[in-house]
């Protein structure tokens, strides 16, 4: 079996894209639709403050956040089981009050204001209220008509598993830094890419991190597949050519393709984390999920999104493959520019495929792979949505989507989905309960 290892979070070089207001997202007041509601429109809040920002941490914490979720409401749950009995170094979680009448919505509630307040970085005024008033709205639809004591039973349960979350999340190594890192100097190594030519890369001690599994400790993809040559008839020139003559040919829908997964947050998309864990409520939404399925799937999707992360850099930092525009600009092209940015870490493996792909090959082992889904993303762009007949569909546009940006290598494309799809199916498989997921 492959060993796979988690990919960091993707810090995405600034691009220019036309300025745009920011999307109209529900999250004002409780979401009627479904008992889902209360963790989607959490959810779609978080969203909301990634499009601000563009922050090395939040891959790592939605792992924390969905971890939370699921916990606050573990007990409601017939037959299910904690996560502390299946993730590596997770510590018992506070337990509820024998015989006592819980309502798991309101401790959701509570457990979600209280990690987004916890997890995000530099909240300003605006997104304070914003986690405010969706709490409120909650507390008051939720209150209306309701035992008080156990509301307050409930609302203390769920900051109680927030609080212990976000102790454990203090212990687990995680470095953003890349001070002290000297690239390797070797034919085909990684060189600081134009045009901000960053260096040292980002993201180089990330594998240190805690994994969620502790099968990740050490796991690592295989070596890249093609020896490095700069002979026109190698099988490295070929490839390389390859993303140089698919650059000269794009065509009007593998532009919007490459575009529309770019990601790069500061106001104008989501973060790469971002995107892929909004892809996982809209699914929750269009299928119309319960809220004890709904907490299932974002836990796992949340795990496999750190988890991913963490081997990707790992096997990144472990080969240190250049990216193609370095390879152009000297062999091939010396003008030749990727159309997206080229992000300033080694090549292999792709993390959109290989973390996209994971965190939804997750979430389909509960939902069901076979989940037709229309991503709204980008919609208040003027964007035109794009539908997709599975959840790995989603991963697989995602992944090409580099190639068609001029980034990625077709083989560290292909390794990633194949990577992603073993990860994201151990993520996917862990055991919680003993009921009937579709996708189970």
């Amino acid at each position: 079996m492959k060993k796979i290892f988690p990919a960091l979070v993707i810090i995405t070089a600034v691009m220019v894209i036309n300025s745009c207001k920011k999307p109209d997202l529900p999250y004002h007041y409780p979401n009627e639709q479904s008992e889902a509601g209360v963790a989607n429109d959490w959810y779609r809040l978080q969203y909301r403050i990634l499009l601000e920002r563009n922050s090395s941490l939040n891959a790592v914490y939605f792992g924390y956040i969905g971890i939370g979720l699921y916990e606050s409401l573990q007990y409601g749950n017939k037959n299910a089981v904690s996560l502390s009995t299946k993730l590596y170094q997770m510590p018992a979680m506070p337990a509820k009050e024998d015989n006592k009448n819980y309502d798991w919505q309101v401790s959701a509630n509570a457990a979600m204001a209280a990690m987004l307040r916890a997890f995000n970085v530099g909240l300003t005024a605006g997104n304070l209220a914003s986690i405010d008033s969706l709490e409120n709205a909650y507390n008051q639809k939720l209150m209306h008509g309701g035992d008080k004591d156990i509301f307050m039973r409930s609302q203390s349960f769920g900051k109680s598993i927030a609080a212990a979350i976000k102790t454990w999340s203090t212990t687990d190594n995680f470095n953003s830094s890349n001070v002290g890192y000297v690239p390797p100097v070797f034919p085909g190594a990684w060189v600081p890419t134009p045009p901000a030519y960053i260096n040292p890369p980002i993201n180089p001690y990330v594998s240190n991190a805690r994994p969620f599994l502790v099968a990740d400790l050490t796991a690592i993809a295989p070596p890249f597949p093609i020896p490095y040559s700069e002979e026109a008839n190698s099988d490295f020139y070929k490839m390389v050519k390859n993303v140089y003559d698919v650059s000269k040919t794009l065509t009007d829908e593998q532009k919007q393709i490459a575009l529309f997964w770019v990601d790069q947050g500061n106001g104008t998309g989501y973060t790469p984390d971002g995107h892929n864990m909004l892809v996982v409520t809209q699914a929750l939404e269009q299928t119309k999920s319960s809220l004890a399925v709904a907490a299932e799937v974002y836990a796992k999707a949340g795990i496999a999104e750190r988890e991913s992360i963490i081997v990707a850099f790992r096997t990144k930092y472990a080969y240190n493959i250049l990216r193609p525009v370095s390879y152009i600009r000297k062999v091939i092209d010396t003008t030749w520019l990727s159309f997206i940015p080229t992000l300033p870490f080694p090549e292999y493996p792709a993390n959109h495929a290989f973390i996209t792909g994971t965190v939804l090959v997750a979430a389909a082992k509960v939902l069901g792979d076979h989940v037709t889904l229309t991503d709204h993303a980008y919609d208040f762009r003027g964007w035109a949505p794009r539908t997709y007949t599975s959840l790995f569909q989603v991963a697989e546009e995602a992944g090409i989507s580099r190639l068609y940006g001029g980034i990625h290598y077709m083989p560290s494309i292909k390794e990633g989905l194949s990577l992603a799809k073993d990860l994201g199916g151990s993520i996917g498989g862990i055991a919680l309960n003993g009921g009937n997921h579709p996708g189970k």
